[in-house]
């Protein structure tokens, strides 16, 4: 009850403090999307990791009388913006646009810089249509951010919807030190090498594992089997676990599910479709077939569909696979035990909240019901390679119908700051964490605090934009914390984990090259067909699979996936030469 109490008294001094400076409204000295241009300023300095710096500009400046601010960036008269806040549809935090996160924001945003913070929520599992829509009928949040990559940016580039933020970055960068520290190259991950524009900043992505492969320990060992390391041997396990549902699920046998997946196929089989990928794949190839991050239009993705329509045929991949979408209450299976593998997020069973498989899993099959990682799919050099997520993540834009672009990149500063991110990605001492001997923070379960306390998201996701994960500016810490960081999880697993899927991993430096025209509004209509053709592949009969896939891949190439790939080649010749790597490559 303490815990309770404590959170209480914390969410009332911060409604205290909303209610003592919500005041004032919108200054004529607003900029608009226009007003942005000026004398530009110097570099800015990136500061050492973990550092937080309070700017305090000399009140001379004439920029702080241009947009009503004193000389510690605080307005003097109360400015209002809007940001996307992303809601998966949290049972326990039915309103995301108001809890005791977005109180905590909204307070200290309104302290630190005398802004009003408003939330527009968009689904997170339908963020990207979602947010095309808004940004299509020009009424998008202030600060509005997306999952879709340079791609969907450069789409609303076109469109003319979003800003040039370029001259903003130049004329007040001095200005947004937190920003540049933490963010650091992925504040230029969108310039057009050719314009100079830039239409987002991309945040950061602070731990780059991108997926595993994950088998139940407690079944093979029921069945004394070793944890498979070839294609053949897993699939060897997929078959024991189907033909031993009743000693291992007794009474809900059949409800045995030898592998999950669902609707997001690319996703659900990512290690399976990177095995096909030729080892000696050049950068080149790389950019050339990536437009699609579900790997879908490299060559050697047919192969891995193959194997999995055997599969499904042959009764070993969830059979309603195709009804259910990444993030619905199909994943219960998972927590109910009655899936012996999966294809997931790098920590996937682990996390925590609603969404963690192995605790609530552990309630249904027994304090044994565990998975673990496993690396089963050698390449064609025998190597077992991880690709990586790149260090960019989301994109974080403007649009032009922004009420004021300053305090915007002030807000996203803001959110950059060491407090603010530590503060958004930990909660309160005691209350979600608590500090072990060696500064590293152990998340408490969340079980007893009131609804509106809990995480909806790993170190809430879908509330802070500017960070995909945590980093405390110290590593040491930083690993050691996220070993603690899963209430409920033995800390030996997370390692495992995350050094299973970092061993041998590949990090693709980013290509950026000039706008890819055939790219344009094309994400969602091919990454919808995309999705239509793998589902028909997979559930196609084993005969048909050739007819199936080399109909509708020709269809998909046909709709401007073929156009997208060919103008990606001639971007980079155009840029390189016709060369396979850019300039200073060294290998791997």
């Amino acid at each position: 009850m303490k815990k309770f109490v404590k959170w209480l008294s914390f969410a009332a001094v911060l409604t205290a403090i909303m209610a003592l400076t919500a005041c004032g409204g919108a200054d004529d000295t607003t900029p608009t999307a226009a007003d942005v241009s000026g004398t530009p300023v110097a570099p800015v300095e990136t500061p050492a990791p973990g550092q937080e710096i309070d700017v305090e500009v000399d009140a001379a400046d004439p920029r702080l009388a241009q947009h009503g601010l004193d000389e510690n960036l605080r307005f003097l008269e109360t400015q209002t913006i809007s940001t996307v806040i992303w809601d998966r549809s949290h049972e326990r935090m039915p309103d995301m646009s108001s809890n005791g996160w977005t109180d905590w924001m909204q307070a200290q945003l309104l302290e630190d810089h005398n802004i009003n913070l408003e939330f527009v929520v968009v689904p997170r599992w339908e963020q990207q249509p979602f947010t095309t829509m808004l940004i299509g009928a020009g009424n998008a949040p202030d600060v509005t951010f997306h999952f879709g990559g340079l791609a969907l940016t450069r789409t609303f580039a076109e469109m003319g919807a979003i800003m040039d933020i370029a001259p903003l970055l130049e004329r007040y960068g001095d200005w947004l030190p937190n920003m540049y520290g933490f963010l650091g190259e992925n504040v230029y991950y969108n310039v057009n090498p050719e314009t100079g524009q830039n239409f987002a900043v991309s945040s950061r992505r602070t731990e780059i594992m991108r997926q595993n492969t994950f088998i139940r320990e407690d079944w093979l060992n029921t069945l004394g089997m070793a944890p498979p390391t070839t294609l053949q041997e897993f699939e060897d396990a997929l078959i024991a676990f189907r033909d031993n549902a009743e000693l291992l699920l007794g009474d809900d046998a059949d409800m045995m599910v030898p592998m999950f997946m669902d609707g997001d196929v690319g996703w659900a089989i990512g290690t399976l479709v990177e095995s096909f990928i030729p080892d000696a794949i050049t950068e080149r190839e790389w950019y050339r077939y990536g437009f699609d991050d579900r790997r879908f239009m490299h060559p050697t993705t047919k192969e891995a569909v193959r194997i999995i329509n055997r599969w499904f045929n042959e009764g070993l991949i969830f059979q309603e696979f195709a009804y259910g979408e990444a993030g619905t209450l199909m994943d219960d299976l998972v927590r109910l035990g009655v899936v012996g593998a999966q294809i997931a997020n790098w920590d996937m069973p682990f996390r925590a909240g609603a969404d963690q498989q192995i605790v609530t899993m552990r309630e249904h099959r027994g304090p044994e019901a565990n998975f673990i990682t496993i690396t089963p799919f050698p390449n064609d050099a025998g190597n077992r390679i991880m690709f990586a997520f790149p260090y960019a993540d989301r994109q974080i834009l403007l649009p032009q119908n922004n009420r004021n672009p300053v305090a915007s990149l002030l807000y996203i500063d803001w959110l950059s700051r060491q407090s603010t991110r530590d503060f958004l990605a930990f909660g309160i001492e005691g209350v979600h964490h608590v500090v072990e001997p060696n500064g590293a923070l152990r998340i408490l379960p969340t079980d007893e605090l009131p609804d509106n306390m809990i995480f909806a998201a790993v170190n809430n996701f879908d509330i802070n934009p500017v960070a995909n994960g945590f980093d405390l500016g110290d590593n040491e810490r930083t690993v050691a914390t996220l070993a603690l960081a899963y209430a409920g999880i033995d800390a030996s697993a997370i390692m495992e984990a995350r050094s299973t899927s970092l061993n041998a991993a590949r990090v693709w430096r980013t290509v950026v090259l000039r706008t890819i025209d055939a790219e344009e509004g094309m994400s969602t209509p091919l990454n919808e067909f995309r999705d239509t053709v793998l589902h028909n592949a997979v559930t196609a009969s084993v005969d048909q699979f050739d007819t199936v896939w080399d109909t509708m891949y020709a269809q998909y190439l046909a709709m401007g996936g073929q156009a997208i790939i060919n103008e990606r080649d001639q971007a980079w010749v155009e840029a390189f030469g016709d060369v396979d790597f850019m300039p200073g490559w060294t290998g791997w």
